[in-house]
Order: structure tokens, then C-alpha cells, then sequence
């Protein structure tokens, strides 16, 4: 026979979100933002280091109008 017990677990949820170009506070449910996450690896200057970055849809804009061919 299997018996249970509740249990409350804290959970960590996301509350805010802010564009890390421009610092805007972005509506996360009537706006979409670019979410991304790098663990760098081995021959990298940055070996072992972890970046996160939140970009607005503006800025994404911005920056990808600044790359090679980008439109």
C-alpha cells in the first residue's frame, strides 16, 4: 500500500522582464522579446561563463539591421 502527503515546494517564477539594450520593461503578455542563453566552452575567452540576455523586439530589430546582409 502506497500512502502520500501534500507537501508546498517554493518555486522560483519569472515576475519581470526588462530588455538588457535599452533597459524597457517588456509586457511579457502582449509583447514578444528575444530570450537567449550561452554557456560558453573550452577555447572560448570566456570558458565556463554563463550570459542571459532579454532583447525588445525594437532593439532586436536594431541589432540584427546591423549585421553582415542583415535586413
Amino acid at each position: 500500500m502506497e500512502t502520500y502527503k501534500t507537501i508546498l515546494k517554493e518555486v522560483q517564477v519569472r515576475d519581470e522582464v526588462y530588455c538588457d539594450c535599452c533597459g524597457k520593461k517588456i509586457d511579457t503578455e502582449g509583447e514578444d522579446y528575444l530570450h537567449l542563453e550561452k554557456q560558453w566552452g573550452y577555447f572560448s575567452q570566456k570558458d565556463g561563463e554563463n550570459h542571459v540576455l532579454d532583447i525588445c523586439e525594437g532593439c532586436y530589430d536594431k541589432w540584427r539591421g546591423s549585421f553582415a546582409g542583415g535586413k
